[in-house]
């Protein structure tokens, strides 16, 4: 008897684990974002100059800090006085008027804020594949044609790719977990954004004034929306979001007057629209 019920134990306990790992093999587990970062309180050894590029150079790595010259072209050094260029500094091309193209180092990291902000002229930006940060306001402001971004990327700055005429696709790499308010505002010529499965939350004014934009769908990985997100989309026409969007930020579609918004019933995008008048469907209805 005792036998009979450790035979009947054992095969309950070898159902519960099967279903268990089933379980797990249905809902894979992302793995965490790992990132290397700068350096951070290195003694800078000297500053030198490089044809038209200035760096800053640490114990460990180089910082470009400025250029000074007018190319159109431009490809920055891999490496300065010895060390792999990790960074490109604060303001490093900011205002520039002339350049049009440019390639970044194979090591860089960290992108600083306003870097290449102002740089009317800009068209295309050959990404590496270990960029990690690019900080607040970094291309704003500038002529991108089209957006390629790297799939090392992790976090994107508050206002980085704001007022950018030129671009219509935008594709969200797999490892951002964190993009800034007013990142891609007023981005008037974009026209589709393809999330990926990391991100949480849409941030303020995240697509403010991006005119252009006619669908969007909201994934399932996302529970907030902040506030004005979706607004002033004028040629917005459907955007899905799903019951997992916990919460809805004030604001939304104001300035998007075309928009039907399609959610489950009960959903807090349903009762958003309920409540502001917006227009509103259930994904199964015509």
């Amino acid at each position: 008897m005792k036998r009979q019920k450790s035979i009947v134990y054992a095969v309950l306990l070898l159902a519960v684990v099967s279903m268990q790992f089933a379980g797990c093999a249905g809902e894979p587990r992302l793995e965490p974002v790992v990132t290397l970062g700068v350096p951070e309180k290195e003694k800078l050894i000297e500053t030198v100059q490089i044809d038209d590029f200035i760096f800053n150079i640490y114990a460990s790595y180089a910082e470009l800090v400025s250029y000074e010259g007018d190319d159109t072209d431009v490809i920055i050094p891999d490496e300065a006085a010895g060390k792999l260029v990790l960074k490109i500094g604060e303001k490093a091309f900011w205002g520039n008027k002339t350049l049009k193209n440019i390639k970044l180092p194979e090591n860089l990291r960290h992108i600083d804020r306003f870097a290449f902000q102002k740089c009317s002229a800009l068209e295309t930006v050959e990404f590496n594949q270990r960029l990690e940060t690019i900080d607040d306001y970094a291309f704003a402001q500038t002529a991108l044609v089209e957006l390629n971004l790297p799939v090392s990327l992790a976090s994107i700055g508050k206002y980085s790719f704001s007022e950018c005429v030129g671009f219509k696709e935008l594709v969200i790499p797999s490892r951002v977990i964190s993009i800034g308010k007013y990142a891609f505002y007023g981005n008037t010529t974009l026209e589709s954004v393809t999330f990926n499965q990391r991100l949480e939350k849409l941030s303020d004014r995240m697509f403010y004034n991006c005119s252009s934009l006619r669908h969007v769908e909201i994934p399932k990985n996302i529970t907030e929306i902040g506030g004005y997100v979706f607004a002033g989309c004028t040629s917005l026409e459907t955007i899905v979001i799903p019951e997992e969007v916990t919460k809805v930020g004030e604001g939304q579609f104001h300035g998007s007057p075309n928009v039907t918004v399609i959610t489950p019933a009960g959903s807090a995008a349903a009762k958003f629209c309920e409540k502001n008048g917006v227009n509103w469907r259930q994904p199964d209805e015509s």
